[in-house]
């Protein structure tokens, strides 16, 4: 298989991948501690650092969608052909019927990945998963901030009240939590050499081209 590139995760990926990152950890983090505080910290701190980190997340979300449809594109694994980066995202005929397969590979029950342009159908799916989840906490979240409470208060108690919103917010938190951990446990097993290009934006030695950047 062809070798990560920049052309493959372009600085504007690689930059709002860092800073998604780092602003979800820190939203877990002063998350379980705003449900139940397990140090002496303060309450207000941890509320504020909480809300910024929201800010950023939901901003550098904004940024890459937007880059996705508008930006230079991105190039499949590889290769330095770049085309639009959104397509990567969207139903592609090298992927069909890679499904299981790719279930297979990542259970140990293939030795070999299936051939796919850039991301596989479970990468896709939950890509697609995550966003509905960032979504949902989103808008639970505004349902909890004082500024906002006003507004989306037809859709609190539509849901059953402030209790139920604190209970799915907290639900999706969590969910995110086995993604995130799912998603670092399939890096290390199929693309740790791209581990200094997504943080450090240096390109792996030895880069393999190939036309279509597929894996086989």
């Amino acid at each position: 298989m062809g070798r990560a590139t920049r052309e493959e995760h372009p600085l504007t990926a690689v930059v709002t991948h860092f800073v998604h990152s780092v602003a979800l950890i820190t939203l877990v983090f002063t998350g379980f501690f705003i449900h139940s505080p397990f140090y002496s910290g303060s309450m207000q701190t941890n509320r504020t650092v909480h809300l910024i980190a929201a800010w950023i997340l939901i901003s550098t979300g904004v940024i890459r969608f937007y880059w996705a449809f508008f930006g230079r594109g991105s190039a499949p694994t590889g290769s330095r052909r770049k085309m639009p980066d959104y397509i990567f995202f969207l139903p592609q005929k090298e992927n069909r019927g890679k499904t299981l397969e790719s279930l297979k590979f990542h259970l140990f029950l293939r030795r070999t990945h299936p051939r796919t342009l850039k991301y596989n159908p479970l990468q896709k799916g939950t890509y697609a998963v995550l966003f509905l989840l960032s979504i949902i906490q989103i808008i639970t979240g505004f349902e909890q901030w004082t500024p906002t409470l006003a507004f989306f208060s037809p859709l609190t108690y539509a849901l059953g009240g402030p209790i139920i919103v604190r209970i799915i917010h907290y639900i999706v938190a969590w969910l995110f939590i086995v993604i995130i951990v799912l998603h670092s446990y399939l890096v290390l097993i199929e693309a740790r050499p791209e581990l200094p290009l997504m943080f450090f934006y240096r390109e792996p030695r030895e880069v393999t081209m190939s036309d279509g950047g597929e894996e086989r």
